[in-house]
């Protein structure tokens, strides 16, 4: 990538008054990661992305039966159980009539005719997807290993991590603070509900030297930061 695309989009002081189009590329744009990106996105930032690349569509998660119901009774969606569950965006199978829903609800084109330029939008059902889709609740779980594999880190070199990792940059002192009192409310709780915990972390995610309550707790940890604006942001 080329220093020019690789600028922040802050404005520099009298930047605004001389350029306040940026026609003269002082500072990088601002926009929402596409469709695809934000899901590549999070995939590397948890560990599980395949870079196996080229061959035949995949099938990734997504909702159960939406095949069924949307697709003109289109034959069962057979979800990848190897790495291809885990490939890029690009390869993911798409039927016109039954788009794959993660992508739609991030504004990708439906593939009925040529588009420009994607439209933008910012709606609750995107916060929802990065919470309650089961791609990136693996996602999630992943990236909850990635952060507890070290036992003798601490929960602030985790945090600091975690922030590396999904927004490049390390965290300010207030967003530890929240987040190290996000732990400590969230063990606390799944510790006095154990069932709770066990229905958040299946019983394949689970690991064997870190407690059910903590893994859980960090499991909240790394959704909060997967679905931070800064995450699917290009800044």
């Amino acid at each position: 990538m080329s220093a020019t695309y690789q600028q922040s989009s802050d404005i520099m002081e009298g930047a605004a008054e001389i350029d306040p189009y940026n026609k003269l590329l002082a500072r990088g744009s601002r926009f929402r990661l596409s469709a695809e990106s934000i899901r590549d996105n999070a995939l590397a930032v948890s560990g599980l992305l395949s870079e196996k690349q080229g061959g035949p569509p995949v099938y990734p998660p997504q909702p159960a039966n939406i095949w069924r119901h949307v697709g003109r009774n289109a034959p069962k969606y057979e979800t990848d159980t190897d790495e291809d569950r885990f490939r890029r965006g690009i390869y993911t199978v798409w039927r016109r009539s039954a788009p794959y829903p993660t992508f739609v609800n991030f504004d990708a084109p439906d593939r009925g005719a040529c588009v420009i330029n994607r439209s933008r939008t910012n709606t609750p059902s995107q916060a929802l997807t990065l919470l309650n889709d089961a791609a990136f609740v693996e996602m999630a779980q992943a990236l909850t290993q990635e952060l507890l594999k070290s036992p003798a880190a601490s929960d602030e070199e985790r945090i600091s991590n975690a922030f590396l990792r999904t927004v490049a940059r390390a965290p300010t002192q207030y967003e530890t603070e929240k987040l190290l009192a996000l732990v400590a409310e969230e063990k606390a709780r799944f510790a006095t509900d154990p069932k709770l915990a066990e229905q958040l972390v299946p019983t394949k995610w689970r690991m064997k030297n870190v407690e059910l309550a903590e893994q859980a707790a960090w499991q909240d940890v790394a959704f909060v930061l997967l679905n931070l604006d800064e995450t699917i942001t290009r800044d």
